[in-house]
């Protein structure tokens, strides 16, 4: 019922003043209130209270982890892992934090946001931004909902001596050795495709991605590793990329990154020529759930699919598990839509559900491909 009345109250008055202000500035605010509702147990309660929503028929086990619901917040929002113990009460059915690098990273030079107000996206440019590997583990130790999923997506830190094949892989296995010392995290991504990094992204071939997943099999990981792939391959590129992560000990993939395509008529803004980054939101709706259909058709059977990109409405997350996703990520919907959104994105998504028929989400997975 609550969700009712913020909705308007975001939309009409939260949201103008707030988008008035510096993006990154915004956000860095939202994450010490996040931190401050998390500290406390009233606190929490009254989040759960005004946002939570749970329903049976949302609930899934995905490679072995049970999930409360699909809709996840993607890795880039809660950088330094400020938030897992105050999302499950905002409505999410799980968390990635980081991406966490080996070492910590300041991040690009400002402005590392610009918003796109037409576009309903944003310009990103943090550059793996985050306080190091040995600092989250000990603040992601402390988990108050044993429930909820926490995963962890690692990159290799932004520096000239990552940006060569050994050095970055030494750096994305230093990270994984240290994670799994500590024994944290639910599940692990590998972020591959990060297109703001010094030397850009030296792991999106197949030649050179190989030996990076060959080196993380040999870590003999048990939790469920993913590898977060990039949206603005061809789709025979992308196959390749695909082909060889089926050869690994890799459980699915996460489709997908930012667009790096400022050409797109989805970018409906002007974007002035200082502001570097990949764009997210709508602009990449469409180009990651067409490689998520098509991923499935080819690989649904050896694959978990984790679909990102322009997820504002039950009707977007809808298409991409129709389209065979079996988890959902999002930021940009949030911040534009507010965070009732993600309550509002599961009612939508259990009134579909029952309309086409489906008793739990699992069943309605892929049902929009053609295998």
């Amino acid at each position: 019922m609550f969700h009712l009345f913020i909705s308007p109250i975001y939309q009409n008055f939260l949201k103008p003043f707030l988008f008035k202000k510096d993006p990154e500035e915004v956000h860095d605010n939202f994450i010490r209130i996040g931190a401050f509702l998390s500290s406390h147990r009233i606190t929490r309660a009254f989040t759960a209270l005004l946002f939570n929503y749970h329903h049976h028929i949302l609930e899934s086990n995905v490679d072995g982890l049970k999930y409360l619901n699909p809709i996840g917040l993607s890795a880039g929002f809660d950088k330094d892992a400020n938030l897992h113990n105050i999302m499950p009460k905002v409505g999410f059915g799980f968390e990635e934090v980081g991406s966490v690098t080996l070492r910590p990273y300041e991040g690009n030079p400002k402005p590392r946001l610009y918003r796109l107000f037409n576009s309903k996206g944003l310009v990103v440019y943090y550059g793996l931004k985050n306080i190091g590997v040995d600092k989250i583990v000990e603040r992601v130790k402390v988990r108050l909902d044993p429930n909820f999923i926490l995963g962890i997506s690692v990159a290799k830190t932004n520096s000239k001596d990552c940006s060569t094949d050994v050095g970055g892989i030494d750096d994305y296995v230093g990270s994984l050795k240290i994670l799994e010392k500590a024994n944290v995290g639910d599940y692990y991504t590998i972020n591959i495709s990060c297109p703001n990094t010094y030397g850009g992204e030296p792991f999106t071939t197949p030649e050179r991605l190989d030996p990076l997943l060959a080196t993380i099999d040999e870590l003999d990981i048990q939790k469920p590793v993913y590898i977060k792939m990039p949206i603005n391959h061809k789709w025979e590129e992308f196959d390749k990329l695909l082909q060889v992560v089926v050869k690994h000990r890799i459980n699915g993939v996460v489709i997908g990154n930012l667009n790096k395509d400022r050409s797109s008529e989805l970018i409906k803004d002007e974007i002035p020529e200082h502001i570097k980054g990949g764009i997210s939101g709508v602009p990449t709706r469409q180009l990651s759930t067409e490689l998520i259909r098509k991923t499935y058709m080819n690989y649904g059977n050896d694959l978990t699919i984790i679909g990102v990109g322009g997820i504002f409405t039950a009707e977007d997350a809808y298409e991409k598990i129709l389209a065979g996703a079996s988890l959902l990520q999002m930021i940009t919907g949030m911040i534009f839509g507010g965070p009732q959104t993600i309550g509002e994105i599961n009612r939508g998504l259990v009134s579909f559900l029952k309309r086409d028929g489906y008793a739990t989400l699992s069943e309605a997975i892929g049902k929009g491909a053609i295998k």
